[in-house]
Formats: C-alpha cells, structure tokens, sequence
C-alpha cells in the first residue's frame, strides 16, 4: 500500500507536477528541475535523488534503471504497478542506447497476433541479461550496431513513441529466428495477413542487407505456397540461396522431403501453413 508517510511538501508537489503533465516516465535530472521551480531555489541532484528514494521506499514511484523512474498513478491501489506500457518500459531500460521492439514483440505492435504475448522481446546493440521487470520478462538479443536498421517510430499510447521493427523487418527477423516468433506457422500467418501492404522491393533489399540465405529461402517459399510476390522477386530471392539445405521450421525435427529450388527441407506440412491461413 503506498504510503503518506516520508511524502513531504515537495514529495507531494513533485508527484503533482509529474500527474498534471503526464509525465509518467522521468529523470532525476526532471525532478531535480521540477523541485528547483517549486523551491525557488537550486535543488541538488544529490537532494532530489534521495528524495525519490524515500518516494520509491512508499511507493510513489518505481525506479526503471539508473536514473530514471516511473510514476505510479493514484488509480494503481495496492498494487504499486504504474500504469506504464511495457514497450516504453523498455526504451527506459536502454536510456540513449539504439534498439528496436523485435520479433513477437513487433508482431504484437504491427497486430499479427492472435494470442497475447508473455515477454517483451528487444534488439540492441546494448548487451543486457534477460530480466524481470514488474512481473514481465524482458530479453534483450544482441545486435552489432550495423545490424540496427528498417524500424520506425510507432505510437503505443497516445502520448508514447517507441522503435519497432517496420512491418518488412518484422517478417524478416521472425524468418531468421523463428525461435523468438513461435516458428515458422506465426510468421507464415503475419505474412498472409498483411501481404497487401507489403513492399516487394523492400523485402528483397532487406533479405539481401540481412545475408541471411535460410531466411531468404523461408521467404521464397511462404510467397510461392500462398501465391504472393513476383517473378522478379522470387528471381531475387532465389540468387540469395545457400548450397546447404535449411530446415523449413528450425523448432520442428529434421524431417520430410527436400525442395531443391529453395534449398529446403519441408518439416511442416504445407497444408498445415495454407489451413493457417483459412482460420
């Protein structure tokens, strides 16, 4: 239960000041501003730390990462949880480094999703162990910085902008790590749902930047089995091709037949990716 106890004037003026702008992510360095204006007066960074301290102790505020908290709104009650979407959550965690929401996580964003999503998954140059985070898991992949590229700003709430893999680097990715978007059936599904809105060149650019021949080959494929794309794109994509056969689904066992022209091994039923896309 929060606390009024160890509130104070200021503490409760700050908390004010940060409900009345919405601000529901800050900064020591805010609150250091805010409280200056209050006091009329410098207030040290030192003094404003310690204050959010005591404001953390009862429950007025969360800290997110060094330096930067989160307000927990009156509407909270008991459960001490700000009302803060985990995707900005996130972007706190990683303050000034590049990222992007990745894989299911973007999928989620983009609405390619059916079910809801149990973890939010990162990608950042930035390396960071896996973590809990107000009772959700949040797992960081690991990306060179050159690997930081095709996402967009998105709005997750109507005051809040985070990075997220563009709908094309979505696909991708999830074709590369089918892993991380609950295999090849989830992607091959966001695939058909959006194929209209999808941008041909830009996949094959993409499939090209990523060198990542398996995912191209997954690709060629999915577009061939449902009818999608063009010859000049599947011509693209066969000339990004391995010699080495790659599994269909790397989740699913290392079975089924051989498809020389995409060099891949179907481990799935096509009539269980077509009957996916009929549901």
């Amino acid at each position: 239960m929060m606390s009024n106890k160890n509130l104070g004037s200021m503490g409760a003026r700050l908390l004010t000041a940060l409900a009345e702008e919405n601000r529901q992510v800050f900064s020591i360095a805010d609150a250091q501003r805010y409280l200056s204006a209050y006091a009329d007066k410098p207030y040290s960074y030192a003094a404003a730390n310690e204050l959010l301290r005591r404001l953390g102790r009862a429950g007025w505020v969360v800290r997110l990462s060094a330096g930067r908290y989160a307000l927990v709104p009156l509407t909270s009650g008991n459960t001490l949880t700000p009302q803060l979407n985990r995707y900005v959550i996130a972007r706190e965690v990683l303050g000034n480094a590049p990222y992007y929401i990745s894989h299911e996580s973007a999928m989620e964003v983009h609405n390619l999703l059916t079910h809801p999503v149990g973890q939010v998954l990162v990608t950042t140059p930035r390396r960071l162990a896996s973590r809990e985070i107000l009772g959700i898991p949040y797992r960081f992949i690991y990306a060179p910085p050159v690997g930081i590229w095709g996402n967009e700003l998105r709005w997750v709430t109507p005051y809040e902008q985070v990075m997220v893999s563009d709908l094309e680097r979505t696909l991708l990715d999830g074709l590369m790590r089918t892993d991380l978007c609950a295999g090849i059936g989830q992607v091959a599904t966001a695939l058909w749902m959006r194929h209209d809105e999808l941008d041909g060149e830009k996949l094959a650019d993409y499939a090209e930047r990523a060198h990542h021949r398996a995912a191209a080959q997954r690709l060629g494929y999915l577009l061939e089995l449902y009818g999608l794309g063009t010859p000049d794109l599947a011509a693209r994509l066969l000339g990004l091709r391995g010699t080495a056969y790659a599994l269909l689904d790397p989740l699913l066992p290392d079975e089924g037949p051989y498809l020389s022209r995409w060099r891949l091994r179907i481990n799935i039923e096509p009539e269980t990716l077509q009957s996916s896309i009929r549901t």
